[in-house]
């Protein structure tokens, strides 16, 4: 069984455990949608979930993401420079869990603490020059420029901690702001052995290093 729909069948079965909070009193299953993803072609939705009464929450990440244009911020195209970083298409997907506990009297608004773990793995294929690794006859490794169909394929895991305030502005709707440093590390693998590294910066697919995370989120209570 492919490790994306193993991913989606975590979700499923978390999230099912608990559905039965619904008859509780109290709000114990939100619904976040995170915006700033969107500049980087994905998609990220936060379910966080609770035990009535608790100010502590697992939240549950689930990531997709797809392009296949050459004038997004991470595949810009020209037809007369010659961009290594270019690709046709990029697909990927991922989980991230991490706990949030809140530090004030509230168990679901004002200041929180969080940790967590992120799992992405992206698919980027191409049809393009680009420098291919070669072993040459005295055995050492060489770069030489081949126009080649290609696939970057990109494991990437993401520790991180981050402070936040959660506001409950009305009913059941809510606004999250939050701040924190994250390490980041990525593997590229190629079947064609493309020595190309999409590791141009902290938002890249496969950037390895430190990062300053800030962002917000947007959710609905369901439960």
């Amino acid at each position: 069984m492919k490790i994306k729909y193993l991913l989606v069948l975590a979700v499923l079965l978390i999230f099912n455990s608990y559905t039965w909070s619904q008859e509780q009193k109290g709000e114990n299953v939100v619904l976040f949608f995170v915006p700033q993803y969107l500049v980087t072609n994905g998609i990220r939705l936060d379910i966080d979930l609770r035990k009535p009464d608790s100010n502590k929450w697992w939240i549950i990440s689930p990531y997709y993401y797809s392009d296949g244009s050459s004038s997004s911020q991470l595949n810009p195209g020209s037809e007369y420079d010659y961009n290594p970083y270019a690709y046709e298409k990029m697909e990927g997907y991922g989980l991230g869990i991490s706990r949030k506990i809140f530090v004030t009297k509230h168990s679901y608004k004002g200041l929180y603490a969080s940790l967590g773990v992120t799992y992405r793995h992206f698919t980027l294929t191409g049809d393009n020059y680009n420098y291919v690794e070669t072993i040459g006859e005295d055995g050492l490794t060489y770069f030489e420029m081949q126009d080649l169909k290609y696939t970057v394929n990109i494991n990437s895991y993401n520790g991180f901690a981050i402070i936040g305030q959660q506001f409950n502005p009305f009913s059941k709707f809510y606004i999250d702001l939050f701040l924190g440093f994250g390490i980041k590390y990525s593997t590229h693998s190629s079947p064609e052995k493309v020595a190309i590294q999409y590791n141009r910066g902290n938002i890249d697919y496969g950037y390895s290093g430190t990062q300053f995370i800030a962002g917000a989120r947007l959710g609905i209570a369901l439960f």
